[in-house]
């Protein structure tokens, strides 16, 4: 089943690439600049991965780099089939190496060849700050505490757009294994004040400031679900009986062997 393209249209293009449920309806991006692409964040499987290569040839622009903008596998372990250098903050590059190949293993063991025995290793790591880039101006923040410890958010200022990734998810059960309930939503309250009006998530379809807030209602019930919960089954129960038309069913199952081990 083929993944859905949907583009953003402002100062700049961003096409955003949203993977079918077999592929966790994980997001990627292409920003397509004057004179050259971006990538942002490598999809979990390579058949999805080159789905987006193909589309970078039909621009005809080079990809310059390819972010990865954490080191959960969902989004660095297609970075094989790119080639474009690899950028991640220097704390998700130090990640990256320690356990990248671990975890690429244990998800090719369960999916097969669609899934690579080892991971793409960063080729530069990049920090927080502003960068204008073939005359653009591009916001580099690094976000602490929500959906794991470090993550990379990528703002385009002039075309008001953040690419916040995995900070928020839309009508996608969000990976919880990490149990950083209220540091998540804190720093879902604290982006929901920047102004950027063109949300694009981690997972699910580009959006708007309203998913900050969809995301905060969900982990204050996921929380409550999981304090209740004596098991594995009884959260996943609630959790699908409150949001019975979410994708990333494949999410809440990842996520169980963390939140119960």
């Amino acid at each position: 089943m083929p993944g859905t393209w949907t583009v953003t249209s402002g100062a700049v293009s961003i096409y955003t690439f949203t993977a079918p449920e077999d592929g966790w309806l994980v997001t990627s991006h292409v920003v397509e600049l004057p004179s050259q692409l971006l990538g942002v964040d490598a999809q979990y499987t390579l058949p999805y991965a080159r789905e987006i290569v193909r589309y970078t040839y039909e621009l005809r622009k080079p990809l310059t780099r390819l972010y990865v903008t954490h080191y959960h596998p969902d989004h660095l372990l297609g970075a094989v089939a790119f080639n474009a250098p690899l950028f991640p903050l220097d704390s998700v590059a130090e990640k990256i190496t320690t356990a990248g190949d671990r975890v690429a293993l244990e998800e090719h063991e369960k999916v097969g060849d669609d899934i690579p025995v080892r991971a793409r290793q960063p080729d530069h790591s990049i920090g927080e700050g502003k960068e204008i880039i073939d005359g653009v101006r591009i916001e580099h923040r690094r976000l602490h505490g929500a959906e794991t410890e470090d993550a990379l958010a990528i703002a385009l200022p002039d075309t008001g757009a953040i690419i916040a990734q995995d900070l928020v998810y839309n009508r996608v059960h969000p990976f919880l294994g990490e149990r950083r309930f209220e540091s998540w939503r804190s720093a879902l309250k604290q982006y929901r004040d920047l102004p950027f009006d063109i949300v694009l998530p981690g997972h699910g379809l580009p959006g708007d400031e309203a998913l900050y807030d969809r995301v905060i209602d969900y982990l204050i019930f996921a929380e409550r679900a999981f304090e209740r919960s004596a098991t594995a089954a009884a959260f996943k129960r609630r959790i699908v009986k409150r949001y019975p038309s979410y994708g990333g069913a494949n999410v809440i199952d990842h996520q169980l062997r963390f939140l119960f081990r």
